[in-house]
């Protein structure tokens, strides 16, 4: 028995060692980072720093290290409640009853004991608070009260099956939000929004919402009272089939693969940045934008390109930024309409498009956009075979083909090279025509744009012996003595 007891309490120590090391090799790691000095802080400013790199449930094993350990965790500044990696499962359908009364009275036990004042962030992911309704409304509000400044709640665990996706989502009160006064950015994922926020919030600048059902009622109470909404993202949403869009402060709104929108309307004066990515094209009313700079629009079966150098630019002739994105399977070739209208201020261009076969008929964008600085494009994932057809290259007819000078454009990227007849003629066409280049990239990697600013890279490797006869193909071609050519690869 006495054995017993030592062997216990020597697990115990070490134990206590281990999560002790780990801390002191973070937290060093970290001020070592940070660089700031640390003479002013106090013993438990610097404790609390410590327990900051920890998970949260790595926090609750503090208190096993001596007396001054033991109610240290109850000043976390930064919380993260995740039901599946508290109980250690893999799914949240083995969170049974037993473990999800222990998870919200382990919850209850940390909110209601916890003495900090400048709570920065929670992260709260819970599969199960249809079961306990009032619960979340009782940690919000506890939340609020410690000064929360960052909000995630997340109402499904993955990983997520077909019938998870699918199964009814619990309800989230936006009275909620005016409970939290210090709240600055709060995401919700998988719920519906109860459009019952009844006074206004003055604190929070950035929402996201997933997988989220937002009625119009919603949406128009959300932007009525969030005075000082700067950013809202709406990604894999269910929305109304008509959008009004307002908000005095609104700069950045993001719809991304969201169902149901027809019409969106604009009233923000100081609406800077718009993008929409979807499975086709809704009606856009531009009316009440005037600084508005940046676009991207991605769709697949849509003439994006008639509505590009059609109707936007019409409405929106002084965008200094747009994103073009189309499918491959429905954008053939790159057709510019009959009746064109030009981008005057345009400085930043992006294409993704699969153009078939020839990259040459996107020519006549560079003279639609007459100040445009920088051009960046993302060629196909069909095979150089594919894309250049029979037609080999001819490095004499590309040196007769006739160019129009361009003398604003200065940095040039493609992604996705493969070295096809078409894409080469292209490239070099930028290098006889473009006067100011400065820098022009070629890479084999693929950049796909996944919306609000995320980008993923897949990799296409050349062949040993591709580099080098890209170098000696791009040299002497460059009528910009300051241009710069680069080559991003892998080889096989």
């Amino acid at each position: 028995m006495i054995y017993s007891r030592n062997v216990a309490l020597s697990l115990v120590a070490l134990s206590g060692i281990a999560i002790l090391a780990t801390m002191s090799t973070r937290a060093l790691f970290h001020e070592k980072k940070k660089k700031k000095p640390s003479s002013s802080k106090t013993k438990t400013d610097f404790m609390s720093e410590l327990i900051d790199d920890l998970s949260t449930k790595e926090v609750g094993k503090t208190s096993i290290l001596s007396k001054r350990w033991r109610n240290l965790y109850k000043f976390a500044s930064h919380v993260n409640f995740d039901c599946l990696h508290i109980f250690g499962v893999a799914h949240h359908d083995n969170c049974c009853r037993r473990l999800q009364e222990k998870f919200i009275k382990g919850v209850d036990k940390f909110l209601r004991i916890y003495s900090g004042s400048g709570m920065i962030s929670c992260q709260l992911t819970c599969c199960f608070t249809e079961s306990f309704p009032n619960k979340l409304e009782e940690w919000v509000r506890s939340l609020g009260r410690f000064g929360v400044e960052k909000l995630t709640l997340k109402f499904k665990c993955p990983p997520l099956t077909y019938s998870t996706v699918y199964e009814k989502t619990p309800d989230f009160s936006c009275q909620l939000i005016s409970e939290a006064p210090s709240l600055q950015f709060l995401s919700l994922d998988r719920c519906t929004l109860q459009p019952n926020l009844k006074s206004q919030c003055n604190s929070l600048k950035s929402l996201h919402l997933a997988h989220v059902t937002i009625t119009s009622v919603a949406m128009d109470c959300i932007l009525a009272n969030c005075l000082n909404l700067q950013s809202l993202v709406m990604e894999l949403c269910s929305l109304s089939s008509k959008l009004c869009i307002h908000g005095r402060n609104l700069k950045d709104l993001s719809i991304i693969r969201c169902s149901n929108t027809e019409e969106i309307k604009f009233y923000g004066n100081n609406l800077t940045r718009f993008e929409y990515f979807g499975s086709r094209m809704g009606q856009f009313y531009f009316n009440h934008v005037p600084q508005l700079e940046k676009f991207s629009i991605g769709l697949r079966g849509e003439d994006l390109m008639h509505f590009l150098f059609g109707e936007l630019a019409r409405i929106l002739p002084w965008l200094k930024s747009s994103m073009f994105k189309t499918s491959q399977e429905n954008q053939r070739e790159m057709l510019i309409p009959t009746v064109i209208n030009m981008f005057s201020n345009l400085r930043r261009l992006d294409l993704d498009c699969f153009i078939l076969p020839e990259e040459l008929s996107v020519l006549p964008i560079l003279e639609l956009c007459p100040l445009l600085q920088e051009l960046n494009f993302v060629m196909s994932h069909a095979s150089p075979q594919k894309k250049a057809g029979a037609r080999a290259f001819d490095e004499q007819q590309v040196k007769k083909r006739s160019v129009k000078f361009h003398t604003e454009l200065k940095k040039v990227g493609f992604s996705g090279f493969s070295g096809a007849t078409s894409e080469t003629e292209f490239a070099l066409y930028i290098l006889r025509s473009a006067i100011a280049l400065e820098e022009m990239n070629i890479s084999c990697y693929y950049k796909y744009y996944l919306g609000n600013c995320l980008w993923r890279k897949l990799r296409l490797p050349w062949k040993e012996d591709k580099l080098e006869r890209m170098h000696q193909l791009f040299q002497g071609h460059a009528i910009s003595k300051r241009a710069k050519i680069s080559f991003s690869h892998q080889k096989l």
